[in-house]
């Protein structure tokens, strides 16, 4: 009886260390609290990427970019003159949107302006001795 409690609280322990990443987005991307929500999860590249210097949705299921064009949405292959692989050489951010990116838009363009590059993650940098992982979080 004694060694199935003990065992109990060591598999608890070792179960609440790792359910912490499971689940969380990619690290580098910065995505604010209003649009955390349309992150992928770990296994899922989502079903849009964002380009934000050119300001176009590539949508993988259908190979197509969702673009703004004045006040209507533009569906082409490609972006005005750039070529599709132009496009995606650039940075670019991934989404998981349940419906057309022209909902979420005002918020992506302005978490995601056209001067953005993704950044390093917490966990791509170096170990910091002196600092803890809260001190690190809260850079």
């Amino acid at each position: 009886m004694i060694l199935r409690c003990l065992l109990f609280v060591c598999m608890a322990g070792l179960l609440a260390g790792c359910t912490v990443r499971y689940g969380m987005p990619t690290p580098g991307y910065g995505y604010p609290s209003a649009l955390s929500a349309f992150a992928p999860r770990m296994g899922s590249s989502g079903n849009y990427t964002y380009y934000p210097r050119y300001e176009a949705y590539y949508h993988h299921g259908t190979q197509q970019f969702y673009y703004p064009n004045g006040k209507k949405w533009v569906v082409q292959p490609t972006v005005l003159n750039s070529s599709a692989q132009e496009i995606r050489a650039t940075p670019g951010v991934p989404f998981q949107f349940p419906d057309h990116p022209e909902k979420y838009h005002a918020a992506v363009k302005e978490a995601f302006p056209s001067t953005w590059t993704p950044g390093k993650g917490r966990f791509d940098e170096p170990y910091q001795f002196g600092h803890s992982g809260w001190d690190i979080d809260r850079r």
